[in-house]
């Protein structure tokens, strides 16, 4: 089973110099996101370019890319200028997948809510059936990501609707561990959204508050998890959304991860 992580190695300041540090640790297949341009600036030529150069001497692969999200760029806005640029962002993300050879995009179907909902989630679903299209003709598949309470995309029952009339070889769910634990219905969040998932985010919290623990550092029980994981979404892709514990490397934490998951 490949494990994805995040395109980040403490200590280096650019996404260039972190992939060969990543390599050397067994890392064969990283998500990028495309929120901070210090680190990686996707929008400059030669930045591009000497990645992709570093990726192929690597053997690392780009297996998904992380559209931008907060509160200047989300798609459920009803304010035009926050709304254009989460689509501004999620096509920025689409084209960069395509260029690197990624197979998903996630993206989030809000940033918090202020308050009730009040138009916001037919504007997001609006948003992602467009995108769904675009994405398609690029052979890339749109993930949405399932999220904390008080936003979009919460509870199962919210994802049918943001994903309804969208075709599945499009637009799928990115199953978040963590965010499901918030819940409080972890089991069942688990089972209504894998077989949907085509891809995931592993990490572990108390239940209380979003911490992107390595899994077994909270309340998840993380044998359950894969159990289900086996039945309900054995063809989504396993990607870890957090570091390893300290002094512990990305090969080991693979191992452990394995081992938790009953592999």
């Amino acid at each position: 089973m490949e494990i994805i992580c995040p395109a980040w190695y403490p200590g280096a300041e650019k996404l260039i110099d972190a992939i060969p540090l990543l390599a050397d640790q067994g890392v064969t297949a990283i998500e990028i996101g495309i929120s901070y341009p210090n680190y990686f600036d996707h929008r400059e030529t030669c930045e591009l370019h000497n990645l992709m150069e570093k990726l192929n001497q690597s053997g690392v692969r780009v297996h998904s890319i992380h559209s931008p999200f907060g509160p200047e760029c989300d798609i459920s806005s009803l304010e035009d200028k926050v709304h254009e640029a989460g689509v501004d962002g999620l096509i920025d993300s689409i084209e960069l997948a395509s260029i690197l050879g990624a197979e998903n995009v996630i993206v989030h179907a809000s940033d918090k809510l202020p308050g009730p909902a009040n138009g916001r989630m037919d504007r997001a679903r609006g948003v992602l059936r467009e995108m769904a299209t675009v994405a398609t003709e690029s052979g890339i598949i749109i993930a949405v990501e399932n999220l904390p309470p008080n936003y979009l995309g919460h509870t199962p029952a919210e994802m049918v609707t943001l994903l309804g009339g969208i075709s599945p070889d499009s637009i799928g769910i990115c199953f978040d561990t963590g965010h499901a634990n918030l819940s409080g219905r972890f089991d069942d969040f688990a089972e209504a959204m894998l077989p949907r998932s085509v891809t995931t985010h592993l990490h572990d919290n108390d239940g209380n508050e979003d911490q992107h623990g390595f899994p077994g550092t909270g309340s998840i029980n993380w044998e359950l998890f894969g159990a289900a994981y086996h039945k309900w979404g054995p063809d989504a892709s396993i990607m870890l959304e957090c570091v390893p514990p300290e002094g512990v490397g990305w090969s080991e934490a693979f191992q452990r991860l394995r081992t938790a998951l009953g592999e």
